[in-house]
């Protein structure tokens, strides 16, 4: 049975070249039981690779190679070489860390053949302190991010001792409840459809008039900078975790959310990173931040339903509490504006505010043109227990994203029990020396923490 493409699915395999793979990943660091025997590396191998048949959406394959079919669509695939989606590596002794993001940064280079399903698994072995990892990787056309990492976490176990088929078995479509059994929702009208066109266009152009120096924002209200220029093939990925505890103590104290924290510690840490380069631009660099518009009871069994805002990084104001009080009101008035849509305006927008990022990858002009923003900031939320693959216990959990021409770098952060995993993904060429980001980070923390520790002193002492 064939699934048409959606146009905002499409658009990913549209977008695609050889210095742009648009797929999206996750690095899951485990631990090896403690009392696992010495064949268990090959016996989670074997039970990955055991499947009788594959699950929706792993089991999807492109039913023609080429980006610009209109008539493409999934085709289920029922003779999947296990072989091949499967991969096994070891790291070299002594196993860090650094050297497994670096291979990782090599595996999210390369494109994945359209002749197969578009996913891959990498089970690497020999990481010090006794771990293990697993890297996936899955085509944006074939499933967004947030439904991959949901996928992924929901079908590990909840116990050491739990015995589950693989993330991709098809075992788990008689284990979950199915999409069918579900009411689908109704199509909108012609009407209607234009009704909401012709909303969304008013809103985008009220956006436009707004001055630049304003903390509200939409496309086209960047400035121009570094990471803003033509991408090439080869990627570099770095990856942290931050305590949630930590994250969340600073929310409280300036009544912030936990995502305002976040994209707080991207401004601060690309504020420096720029300066590091003497290019920090005039005006403050704005984000692109997913919005995922997915029901909660929705299937994950494939498609894109993820939205985006524009929200300044306020990189020009010095102050780490003022920076955060400009994101603060930047991204309450982006919310506002998506909260007072209906589902087809939010569909219609999704649409209108993505063409032009399609129109520049497809005309090679994106990296040549103003950019529509300056950098994607993701923060995808997360189980809060512990979860287990075959017995193993997952350590880590970071996110490794996308990024396009003129759009050179990507932050995106996923939740995992006490810890916000953060990944970032970068062009080697077009944002050097990225792992500096991760000090940028922790220095940007220090500063909203730094402040509030002053600002409590102070007030002890009145």
């Amino acid at each position: 049975m064939k699934k048409r493409l959606a146009l905002l699915d499409s658009g990913w395999l549209t977008m695609e070249t050889p210095e742009t793979p648009m797929h999206v990943g996750g690095l899951m660091l485990y631990k090896v039981p403690d009392n696992a025997p010495e064949s268990f590396m090959q016996d989670t191998l074997n039970w990955m690779m055991n499947v009788k048949e594959v699950a929706r959406p792993f089991n999807r394959r492109l039913s023609s190679k080429l980006p610009m079919n209109l008539d493409a669509a999934w085709v289920e695939d029922h003779d999947i070489d296990m072989d091949y989606h499967i991969r096994h590596s070891a790291l070299p002794r002594p196993g860090r860390i650094r050297e497994l993001l670096a291979l990782v940064s090599r595996l999210h280079a390369q494109r994945m053949d359209r002749a197969h399903p578009l996913w891959e698994a990498y089970l690497i072995e020999g990481i010090e302190g006794n771990r293990f990892a697993l890297y996936v990787k899955i085509h944006h056309s074939l499933v967004d991010g947030v439904a991959a990492m949901r996928i992924l976490q929901s079908r590990l176990g909840m116990a050491a001792n739990e015995q589950l088929p693989p993330p991709w078995s098809a075992e788990w479509e008689s284990l979950e409840t199915r999409s069918e059994k579900r009411p689908k929702r109704k199509g909108p009208g012609l009407g209607e459809s234009v009704k909401a066109l012709g909303n969304v266009a008013v809103n985008l152009a009220k956006l436009a008039a707004t001055p630049k120096e304003s903390h509200v924002k939409s496309i086209y209200k960047a400035p121009a900078t570094v990471l803003n220029k033509r991408v090439q093939p080869a990627r570099r990925f770095v990856a942290q975790s931050w305590s949630l505890s930590r994250l969340k103590s600073v929310a409280r104290h300036y009544d912030a959310t936990l995502n305002d924290v976040v994209l707080a510690m991207c401004g601060g840490a690309l504020r420096e990173y720029l300066l590091g380069y003497a290019t920090l631009p005039e005006h403050s660099l704005v984000a692109n931040v997913p919005v995922s518009v997915r029901s909660a009871d929705a299937a994950d069994d494939g498609g894109n339903a993820i939205s985006a805002v524009q929200v300044t990084l306020g990189t020009r104001i010095k102050s780490a509490s003022a920076r955060l009080r400009a994101i603060q009101e930047s991204m309450q008035s982006a919310k506002d504006r998506l909260g007072a849509m209906s589902q087809i305006e939010i569909d219609t927008h999704t649409v209108m505010t993505n063409l032009p990022l399609l129109a520049g990858q497809v005309s090679r002009l994106d990296g040549r043109v103003p950019v529509l923003f300056n950098v994607v900031v993701s923060n995808v939320p997360g189980p809060r227990e512990a979860r287990y693959l075959n017995g193993a216990e997952l350590l880590a959990n970071y996110p490794a994203s996308l990024i396009w021409h003129g759009y050179a770098m990507n932050i995106t952060v996923q939740s995992y029990r006490d810890n916000l995993d953060f990944g970032v993904i970068a062009c080697r060429e077009s944002a050097p020396k990225v792992q500096r980001m991760l000090d940028f980070l922790e220095a940007a923390l220090l500063d909203l923490e730094s402040e509030m520790e002053m600002k409590k002193a102070r007030r002890n002492t009145a």
